[in-house]
C-alpha cells in the first residue's frame, strides 16, 4: 500500500477526488444510471478498489474473462453516488456533469410517471422536431435510459419511429445510447 492510498483511507475527501478522477478517465457513466470502471490491470483495479471500499463506495469487484483478456470492473452502489458527487461538486467536463446528475435526480417512480401514454407522446412531439439519441430523450423528459428504450420499442412496433443512425460524437461509443431516433414518416 502507498502513502496516497494511506491517506485516501483515512480522508474521505481525497478518496472522492482519486475515484471521482478515475471515473472521468476510465469509467462509464451510463444512461441507465451505473457507474463502472474496468481495468486490464489487476493492480490498477485493486488499488482503485480498496479506496473505494473503505468508504463502502462499491459493490464487490468482479472478474470478466474473455478470449484473449481480462477485465476487473468496479461498480458503484447507488446509494453511494449523491455522496460521492457532494463530496466533489461539479465535474469538470459539463458532459459528464450532465450525466452524473441525471442519475442523481429523484426518481418519481411507476411505470407511468407522466400517465399512460404520455412519455410516448412527449417523445414523438421531441422526435417531430429533431432526431435524438436515448441518452437525449432522457435528459430532455428526465426518464432513465431504459424506460425510454421501453418506449421507443413500442412505438418502433407502432411503425411511429426508427434508427436513423448513430451518433458519432458520442462518448460511449457502440452503446444502445449513442443511436440517433427519429420520427417515422411513413
Amino acid at each position: 500500500m502507498n502513502r496516497i492510498s494511506t491517506i485516501a483511507k483515512k480522508n474521505k475527501n481525497i478518496a472522492a477526488a482519486i475515484i471521482v478522477q478515475a471515473i472521468i478517465d476510465e469509467g462509464a457513466i451510463g444512461a441507465d444510471g451505473s457507474i463502472t470502471i474496468t481495468y486490464t490491470s489487476k493492480k490498477n483495479a485493486v488499488y482503485l478498489w480498496d479506496i473505494a471500499h473503505a468508504w463502502d463506495f462499491v459493490h464487490p469487484m468482479r472478474k470478466k474473462q474473455y478470449f484473449n483478456h481480462t477485465k476487473w470492473c468496479i461498480s458503484f452502489r447507488a446509494d453511494k453516488r449523491k455522496e460521492l458527487y457532494d463530496l466533489v461538486g461539479p465535474l469538470p467536463d459539463p458532459r459528464h456533469d450532465k450525466m452524473f446528475r441525471h442519475i442523481l435526480r429523484n426518481h418519481i417512480g411507476g411505470p407511468y410517471k407522466n400517465g399512460r401514454g404520455e412519455s410516448e407522446k412527449m417523445i414523438l412531439a421531441l422526435l417531430k422536431k429533431r432526431a435524438k439519441t436515448v441518452r437525449q430523450l432522457a435528459y430532455d423528459l428526465d426518464l432513465s435510459a431504459s424506460s425510454v428504450r421501453k418506449h421507443l420499442r413500442v412505438l418502433r412496433n407502432k411503425k411511429q419511429v426508427i434508427v436513423s443512425g448513430f451518433d458519432k460524437q458520442s462518448i460511449y461509443k457502440n452503446q444502445r445510447t449513442a443511436e440517433i431516433w427519429a420520427y417515422c414518416t411513413l
